[in-house]
């Protein structure tokens, strides 16, 4: 079905957006605005190499895109009002796009908001461009002219990242040589030497992250796959080929990525897709039978083939690392240093100095006292009775700032973990110290309070999923502190508690930071809002229904038909990965033009099955 008025240059803008925008890759100097958090290096400076010129290069196409728009409704008044976005989708989107906006309006960190900043650079500028990106492309898309550039040039973008992602797999990394070195130094004056944190065969291609390229092939996948067809044209047979071997390249990206939530999203999209298939199934079931054994001796030889890789992922699941842990958390309150241990006791820990020398009463909460004495070999101050004999103190000076505390580190030596104490508030009587206030010293050598931090959850299991069990615990109690209104686009590294330096250096993340929950639905949940999290999950959840009600009952396919089912799987095997990766900039600004473009598709599809009952 063909419109009067093409959109060629719009559509142009669009395959740019899906195409282009992910490619990008060059280093950004920035200041970080972060030193004077304890939980944070004295550094100011920092380089981003895969963030932050994707998000100009979106603002720049989406400025465009509004000023297409903007000429187009002035200039061209026929067929416009047909391309209007229906009001189920538009209700929710803009209900997401305002109380995105209204996040950052009420946000203590307002410029990261805006702008966005550290490792994520997605601010409400960027959020905005999604909710651009979504409505143009619904609105610029409306016939097949347009469709097939947009899938045409989907398909070539695709087929040169697969090209980087597949020569990493193979270990010919292109940003490993000169020329690559040289395409991340372009907008730097000083050009930089780089280290590589991923080992060679190791696929990140332009996406920043692994994880981040198992939600790119879940999402483009199956779009890329509906592209091939059985016909025999010339240009139809090219197509189709080249859909097959860029396909190919995307599994090969995947699995060099070890991604296993890339796996799972393209399971739920193939369980999906059998579910669409059940007419056809019913109709035709020998190609199926056919299909089902092809997809099952590929999967048997990928498994076996990439053994290690699936062992990995299933373990860090269902057998991930046990907690190592004597201490689970420390609280500084009225004089006392509250210690819980992993099973759950705790016990207080007051540390006075008299005369030069330290005293110590320990104490468990039903009052029971429990002694130290000094242990002169390892001169460290040990418990006398053995429920304690996993902890150890050593007494010595902190120096922090250019001042001196009195202190103590505090060892597990089971562990081989360590937590040193500095005492402030010191007030020097007769009979010694009263109301010391206990400070832990930070990687970074800064004094911090020892405050209660909550968790829900995942107590046994802190190390599930490469310690996503540790993320989500801290990240679940935010989200009834942040139903109504979010902290903020990119504001989830002050949201989290960084400051839980105890649990941190337990899993492994001392000196380190958590700038993102590694789950797409709590970092919008806590950002932007549980409100804005419904919003966003009601605009799939329509046009999801609207495609299964649209595809389900039929038993054969129009091409465009056949578009439409891949841009439905490649959108729900995405938000299946969104529930072990973020969104990003890298991926995310395609599933939302994907969700446009798939929104008008299906308003092709049903405008071109009203023409042909119209003509009956």
């Amino acid at each position: 079905m063909k419109t009067k008025n093409q959109n060629i240059i719009g559509t142009v803008l669009v395959v740019l957006i899906v195409s282009l925008v992910p490619l990008v890759v060059s280093a950004f100097k920035y200041e970080t605005g972060m030193a004077e958090y304890a939980w944070f290096s004295g550094s100011t400076v920092r380089y981003d190499f895969f963030l932050f010129w994707k998000g100009q290069l979106l603002l720049l196409l989406c400025a465009l895109m509004a000023f297409y728009a903007a000429l187009k409704c002035l200039l061209v008044k026929e067929g416009m009002p047909d391309s209007k976005l229906e009001k189920k989708y538009i209700i929710p989107l803009a209900l997401y796009a305002v109380l995105a906006f209204e996040s950052t309006i009420f946000s203590k960190h307002t410029d990261a908001a805006v702008r966005g900043g550290y490792e994520q650079w997605e601010g409400m500028l960027i959020l905005g461009a999604y909710v651009a990106v979504l409505f143009f492309s619904y609105w610029i898309l409306q016939g097949a002219v347009e469709l097939r550039i947009v899938a045409y040039g989907l398909l070539a973008g695709v087929f040169v990242m697969t090209l980087i992602g597949g020569m990493q797999a193979f270990g010919y990394d292109f940003f490993r040589t000169d020329a690559g070195k040289a395409v991340m130094n372009l907008m730097l004056d000083n050009k930089l030497d780089f280290t590589f944190n991923f080992e060679k065969g190791r696929v990140y291609a332009t996406l920043y992250n692994p994880n981040y390229v198992g939600s790119y092939v879940a999402l483009l996948l199956p779009v890329i796959l509906s592209l091939v067809s059985g016909k025999r044209k010339t240009s139809a047979v090219f197509v189709s080929v080249v859909s097959v071997i860029t396909s190919a390249l995307l599994l090969v990206m995947l699995f060099g990525s070890q991604s296993l939530t890339g796996c799972i999203g393209v399971a739920a999209s193939l369980v999906l897709f059998l579910i669409l298939m059940i007419p056809n199934m019913k109709k035709k079931p020998l190609p199926f039978v056919i299909g089902g054994v092809v997809c099952a001796v590929v999967c048997v030889f990928t498994v076996f083939r990439y053994q290690p890789l699936f062992e990995y992922g299933i373990n860090k699941m269902f057998h991930p690392a046990p907690n190592n842990q004597v201490i689970r958390s420390m609280e500084g309150k009225d004089g006392t240093l509250k210690m819980t241990m992993d099973n759950g006791d705790v016990l207080n820990l007051k540390v006075n100095i008299a005369e030069g020398e330290y005293r110590y009463e320990a104490t468990d909460e039903k009052g029971n006292s429990y002694n130290l004495y000094e242990d002169e070999t390892a001169e460290r101050m040990k418990f006398s009775d053995k429920k304690y004999q996993t902890i150890e103190i050593e007494e010595k000076k902190i120096e922090s700032k250019n001042q001196t505390y009195n202190g103590f580190i505090i060892y597990t030596p089971s562990t081989g973990r360590s937590y040193t104490i500095a005492m402030q508030g010191e007030k020097y009587e007769e009979a010694g110290v009263n109301q010391t206030e206990y400070r832990i010293v930070t990687p970074f050598y800064k004094l911090d309070e020892l405050r209660h931090i909550e968790t829900f959850g995942f107590e046994d299991n802190l190390h599930f999923g490469s310690r996503r069990g540790f993320i989500w615990s801290r990240t679940l109690p935010l989200v009834k502190k942040y139903i109504l209104q979010g902290s903020g686009p990119n504001t989830f590294i002050y949201a989290f508690p960084n400051d839980d330096y105890v649990g941190m250096v337990n899993v492994g993340y001392g000196g380190s930071l958590v700038t993102k929950p590694h789950n797409m639905f709590l970092q919008i949940a806590i950002q932007t809002g549980g409100i804005s999290l419904l919003a966003f999950l009601a605009i799939f959840v329509i046009y999801f229904v609207e495609s299964f009600r649209m595809y389900f009952r039929k038993t054969a396919y129009r091409s465009s038909e056949i578009f439409g089912i891949g841009i439905l799987l490649g959108t729900f095997g995405y938000l299946v990965t969104g529930l072990a990766n973020d969104s990003t900039v890298c991926v995310a600004p395609v599933y939302w033009c994907l969700l446009g473009v798939g929104m008008a598709v299906n308003r092709y599809n049903r405008n071109w099955e009203e023409k042909k009952e119209a003509n009956k």
